[in-house]
């Protein structure tokens, strides 16, 4: 049962490529996005109230996903996701996300 109906940004869309490679990571990626799918805002942590922007994370392997809900049309915006590395890279990563999650709403 669907709720949300996933929107891929082009930068996922050249990692989901990629994970053709990686059996594992790729099951992992594909459960978040079900889970996005049926939950929206309920499958992750909100980061940016205002811009409505979400983060899924996960220990083993430690993955970061970022997304974006747009609750008047029942989408989900997928922008990437991530290996953990450092705060300074993953503060690089959301500030990107923000940026692009300002141009959607214009």
């Amino acid at each position: 049962m669907k709720n949300y109906e996933l929107v891929f940004d082009e930068v996922i869309l050249k990692q989901l490529k990629k994970l053709e490679r990686d059996a594992h990571t790729k099951e992992i990626v594909s459960k978040i996005l079900d889970k996005i799918e049926e939950s929206g805002p309920n499958a992750g942590n909100l980061i940016d109230p205002r811009l409505r922007i979400y983060e899924v994370k996960r220990k083993h392997p430690p993955i970061r996903l970022y997304y974006k809900i747009v609750e008047e049309r029942k989408e989900a915006y997928i922008f990437e996701y991530e290996m953990k590395t450092s705060q300074e890279k993953q503060d690089e990563t959301i500030l990107n996300i923000k940026s692009k999650a300002k141009n959607l709403e214009s």
